[in-house]
């Protein structure tokens, strides 16, 4: 028995001698935990706040504006804009979530009837957030007054379906992990075997090396949207209302910001186990929460929602669900598809620099 303790002992020691002189895992441990729950506490807002929203009054009367006033007043409807037409371009572009209108006719009609109508246009391409906002608006006036007879007018999702919020939201996290996970493997295996290291002996420059290894994986990346999309459309209907090339272009910018974000991570930590773990936090977490996927960013508390200017999900995930649900064009989606550029050309950027700090 006491043989036994004695080596368990050592064991346990030379385990902990280990863990110690692995100072980054050591410190992952440390850090993961209370980064998850920092994440996790603040990203995950079920409330809705501080939604875009468009007002078109054609009344124009203290009526109407009381109704505008006691909306500003609740923080929920913060960025109410007074609007003049009922088109959609402002739902193209992601600046309005709803828009409210009343008729030139409103207070003859209650006069008349005792009762007027309401009419709520809510985009659908987000399910949850038409729940929300409908029962919101419902409790928020109908209750003090019971005058409104209320027409809520659904875009781009008229049967409310939910995998139709849901499907783009996990294409941008397939994209963006696999693409960083698979090269980060490739990479810090070789920086294990050495054989990494071998590029650095060939007359190379970093940018180079970096343009050979993601090529591949670019054509693979690519082939995973193209599955996706296929089996999104067949088996969840998911439509396609915008230009399929601009897609593919903005895709193939996408997968250029997880190949860089793999690489970079790969080539600063160079063990494969260390390299998939930071890779995965800096990849899917991100994607998950900070992107708009589940949560609407406007919900985000402010400090955090400065997070989710550098995650380059956000961008995609706005495309997609823009160029697929609403078939806004490239004028609409051009902001986005900047922001997204700019990050992939910073990751690929990083990785560079990683790289010619190892020749």
């Amino acid at each position: 028995m006491k043989d036994s303790l004695r080596k368990i002992k050592a064991i346990s020691l030379k385990e902990t001698i280990h863990i110690l002189r692995d100072a980054r895992s050591l410190i992952l441990s440390i850090i993961v935990p209370v980064f998850l729950l920092v994440i996790f506490g603040y990203a995950i807002r079920m409330d809705t706040e501080n939604i875009g929203i468009g007002f078109v009054d054609y009344e124009q009367n203290s009526f109407s504006r009381e109704i505008k006033d006691k909306l500003q007043a609740t923080g929920v409807f913060s960025k109410i804009k007074d609007e003049y037409s009922l088109d959609e371009k402002k739902f193209l572009k992601n600046e309005i979530k709803a828009k409210i209108f009343i008729s030139s006719d409103f207070k003859k009609n209650f006069i008349k009837r005792g009762s007027s109508e309401l009419v709520f246009i809510i985009d659908g391409s987000d399910p949850t957030l038409f729940s929300s906002l409908s029962g919101y608006m419902t409790r928020l006036i109908g209750e003090e007054r019971n005058i409104f007879d209320f027409k809520y007018k659904v875009l781009f999702n008229p049967e409310m379906k939910s995998e139709i919020f849901i499907v783009p939201g996990i294409i941008a996290l397939i994209l963006v992990v696999i693409s960083a996970i698979l090269v980060a493997m490739s990479v810090s295996k070789e920086f294990e075997t050495g054989t990494f290291y071998t590029l650095f002996t060939l007359p190379l420059k970093p940018y180079e090396i970096i343009i050979g290894k993601v090529i591949p994986y670019i054509f693979i990346g690519l082939i995973q949207f193209t599955l996706v999309l296929v089996f999104g459309k067949l088996l969840f209907g998911i439509p396609i209302r915008g230009n399929i090339i601009f897609l593919y272009f903005c895709a193939f910018i996408y997968i250029l910001s997880g190949l860089g974000i793999g690489i970079a991570v790969a080539t600063r930590f160079k063990q494969t186990q260390t390299s998939l773990q930071v890779t995965w936090l800096m990849t899917i977490l991100p994607s998950f929460l900070l992107s708009g996927f589940i949560f609407p960013i406007e919900n985000i508390p402010f400090l955090l929602r400065l997070l989710t200017y550098v995650v380059p999900a956000r961008y995609f995930l706005e495309i997609l669900r823009g160029s697929l649900l609403r078939g806004s064009s490239f004028y609409y989606l051009i902001d986005d598809l900047f922001f997204l550029a700019l990050l992939s050309f910073l990751a690929i950027f990083i990785a560079s620099k990683f790289i010619k700090k190892e020749m």
